[in-house]
């Protein structure tokens, strides 16, 4: 009974998080990314299924091959990110949010953006 509950929740959080990230990619300031990692660890405990059909997407495929070998993010993400970000920016300014927002997503989308381009850009195939 534990064992099929984990795995219903496993299966939950999959599910979830797989809407989130389609959610991700239309509306900016969501992150799509961070969803689809977490739908691919959740499928690998709860649902085989989604976890293959993950690695077999031709868009999601890759990004996670690239971070199941050494964290890695390609530039061609980091630099799709880097503009999201600055597109993110403009809108809050814009739209002239409280100053308090202005400065947590300033600062959330600043920390992430140093952790993104410390990440390596190619997975390394030297094996030793």
């Amino acid at each position: 009974m534990i064992v099929s509950s984990r795995t219903l929740i496993y299966k939950i959080i999959a599910v979830l998080s797989l809407i989130m990230a389609f959610v991700g990619v239309l509306v900016p300031g969501i992150p799509a990314t961070e969803f689809i990692l977490l739908c691919a660890w959740s499928s690998s405990k709860g649902s085989p299924r989604v976890h293959r059909y993950l690695h077999n997407n031709r868009f999601t495929g890759p990004a996670l091959y690239n971070w199941n070998n050494g964290k890695v993010i390609s530039k061609s993400n980091k630099i799709l990110s880097t503009f999201s970000m600055l597109f993110c920016v403009c809108l809050l300014f814009y739209s002239k949010v409280n100053s308090y927002v202005l400065f947590f997503a300033l600062s959330g989308m600043f920390v992430g953006f140093l952790w993104m381009w410390s990440r390596p850009n190619k997975v390394n195939d030297n094996v030793n």
